[in-house]
């Protein structure tokens, strides 16, 4: 009997062959379209959200649930915000790195000290320090996800030809100020990554990094010869998926339905998540 109520479920819609699991739902108005989520180290339970570009310069605060703590405004246009990071130091990084049809000749990472969820601020958050990044005359690309490793801030090209993701690296200590704006260097690839990525986030360890796409995430550890081998995937079927952070060893994936997802660790790392 129970082997028919699932499958009756499955056919039903109300469970995920894949194991994708919902947690809730971003239902604060202003959260009209994710495209950004970092777990906090400092504050447990809690969830830092942005939305794209189109909307205002904020950060929200939110539970595993999706339900809102406290919105906090931000010093800083957004113009297109597409991914958040975190340091062990209390320092959120946003990504304002999106470059729709590739018109934008400068792009920047803004750093702002992370706030007590908890209370309340009087006045917007601002920016501690800004790593500007400029592209050579024939050399722009788009990107929607950003991670930092080794005290430099790596952005994740969106490509739509079907080539691997390519990696790029910003400098973030000392960070590239508004009049020489670095190049950025690139870093190296994600395997079978050919999807347009939309989000990434490396675990608090350094060991593995997550990246996701509209319809599937990819997880992937360092190799010793400084490559990155993939370890594991998921495939999902969910509402605009463009964030991805890390819960311990489960993912949480987030997008413009305001649906908030987890992919367990014995999702992601199952032979048939990994093919």
């Amino acid at each position: 009997m129970s082997n028919v109520i699932f499958l009756l479920l499955a056919l039903g819609g109300l469970a995920d062959p894949c194991g994708i699991e919902s947690l809730g739902r971003l239902d604060h108005p202003a959260i009209r379209e994710a495209s950004g989520i970092v777990q906090s180290r400092r504050h447990p339970g809690i969830f830092w959200v942005h939305n794209d570009s189109g909307n205002r310069p904020a950060l929200f605060a939110v539970r595993r649930d999706g339900s809102l703590v406290h919105e906090f405004a931000v010093a800083a246009l957004n113009v297109d915000w597409e991914d958040i990071a975190i340091d062990d130091e209390g320092q959120l990084y946003i990504g304002e790195i999106g470059n729709n049809f590739n018109l934008l000749p400068l792009r920047a990472i803004y750093r702002v000290e992370e706030p007590d969820p908890i209370k309340p601020a009087t006045d917007p958050l601002p920016v501690t320090a800004a790593s500007y990044y400029r592209f050579p005359p024939k050399g722009r690309f788009d990107a929607e996800a950003l991670f930092l490793q080794n005290g430099r801030a790596i952005v994740v090209a969106k490509t739509f030809d079907k080539r691997e993701a390519e990696l790029y690296a910003i400098p973030l200590d000392p960070p590239a100020p508004l009049l020489r704006p670095a190049f950025p260097q690139r870093v190296g690839t994600l395997p079978e990554f050919t999807e347009p990525v939309t989000g990434a986030d490396l675990s608090a360890d350094g060991r593995l990094l997550a990246v996701c796409s509209l319809a599937i995430a990819r997880v992937y550890a360092k190799a010793a010869d400084g490559t990155w081998k993939k370890v594991g995937q998921a495939l999902y079927k969910a509402d605009g998926i463009e964030a991805i952070c890390w819960d311990g060893l489960d993912l949480i994936i987030a997008g413009e339905g305001r649906g908030i997802y987890r992919i367990a660790e014995a999702t992601w790392r199952t032979k048939e998540s990994s093919r």
